[in-house]
């Protein structure tokens, strides 16, 4: 059924500014199209969770269909523990918050640290939802750059000692992603990560480590995390397990320090996570069946990495393409002076949908990169998708 226009709101409406403008979700998507722009889950992978969900409403129907406690359910919490104690991240109960995902756990982070006009670090490329939800918290972005080893750790001391020395109001925080980044798909060298908390412990700010793909690894050895490296408290980590289960769950966590937990706690409008999808993830995590999930689906990413790789090679050759060791997402840079939102504009037109990288900038970047996920279809999907692409870019040519 289709919306009811209720006419002319006309000028009485006095919109926070945040809502002035009303602009297209990056979750709407045209019909019809091959999906390649967003990091959904592949329904073929997605797990069986009905002996979970049955054991929720019955052994734990009084807790399951109740109100949460605000810090989430204990059970979890625990097994969140043993979970990023795999990793070497060592901690209690009382440094973990249970969120609605990762997303939640940011934006919470970001109501406990910022006002209006503070400064936040971002990779010049970052994940697009990210910047938008710090953008709703009036931030003012410090952009550093990245290179085969990740975030450039000297590019952003120099800037940090530009800002001190200037007198300038110094940043509070800084988001990245350092294993499989999005949208980039670099992952932090050890050296870079170790130098990165020395870096936040001199100059005082947090680190907001986000980590939704780590055990998503098709090569490599893997490296700590920064949580892993912390001994000052000056790391939060932000985890979910929609990329490694289903984002349907819409269940995350944050570890940190107790006292920073407690406060993110506090800003919750909506008091704990859902209980059920909690006890169905606290079944999983407590079996062998969420990492025989992660086997599994890591084999199948494998799958559709190269294909989307193999793909570009025939039909977009013009296109650089950085491989990326783990991971759901793929950035290309096309060749300069081409504008990336008319062939993401033209790939619609020909059934496909791709991002402009444009979106992955917190302040004005290049045109002249495409972010895609290679997650969510088939790959043969990915093979005829990425066919479309490059006959968008074609028609782009033949335009220009």
């Amino acid at each position: 059924m289709s919306a009811v226009s209720m006419g002319d709101l006309g000028p009485g409406q006095r919109f926070a500014r945040r809502a002035e403008v009303l602009g297209k979700s990056i979750y709407d998507h045209p019909p019809g199209v091959t999906v390649l722009s967003s990091g959904l889950a592949y329904p073929p992978c997605l797990p069986d969770v009905v002996h979970e969900a049955a054991n929720a409403v019955s052994e734990h129907v009084a807790s399951s269909l109740q109100y949460g406690p605000l810090m989430g359910l204990p059970d979890l919490r625990e097994a969140i523990t043993a979970f990023v104690r795999e990793d070497g991240v060592k901690i209690g109960v009382d440094n973990v918050l249970v969120t609605y995902g990762a997303k939640n756990a940011l934006d919470l982070a970001c109501r406990v640290y910022l006002e209006p006009g503070d400064r936040m670090i971002v990779t010049t490329p970052s994940y697009m939802t990210a910047l938008q939800i710090m953008r709703t918290h009036g931030v003012n972005f410090v952009g550093v750059g990245q290179d085969d080893e990740g975030l450039d750790v000297a590019e952003l001391e120099e800037k940090l000692k530009r800002l001190q020395a200037n007198g300038e109001r110094m940043p509070k925080l800084l988001f990245d992603i350092p294993d499989f980044h999005n949208p980039t798909g670099i992952t932090m060298s050890l050296a870079r990560r170790e130098a990165l908390i020395e870096l936040a412990k001199r100059y005082n700010f947090i680190i907001l480590e986000d980590d939704p793909y780590r055990r998503i690894r098709f090569e490599g050895e893997p490296i700590p995390p920064l949580k892993a490296l912390d001994d000052a408290g000056v790391v939060i980590a932000l985890g979910t397990v929609s990329k490694i289960l289903a984002p349907g769950l819409r269940l995350g966590w944050a570890i940190g320090e107790p006292e920073i937990i407690r406060r993110m706690a506090m800003q919750k409008a909506d008091g704990g996570c859902n209980p059920m999808a909690q006890r169905i993830v606290v079944d999983l995590m407590r079996s062998n069946k969420m990492q025989n999930h992660i086997d599994e689906l890591t084999a199948e990413m494998r799958l559709h990495r190269d294909a989307m790789i193999e793909a570009f090679a025939e039909h977009l050759p013009e296109a650089k393409i950085r491989t990326p060791n783990g991971g759901y997402f793929l950035w290309a840079e096309l060749p300069e002076g081409v504008d990336a939102e008319r062939v993401t504009e033209l790939g619609v037109e020909h059934g496909v949908e791709v991002s402009t990288g444009r979106l992955c900038f917190a302040e004005d970047g290049p045109d002249n990169f495409l972010r895609m996920a290679y997650s969510f279809v088939s790959a043969e999907k990915i093979r005829e998708g990425i066919s479309q692409l490059g006959a968008a870019y074609r028609q782009y040519k033949a335009e220009a």
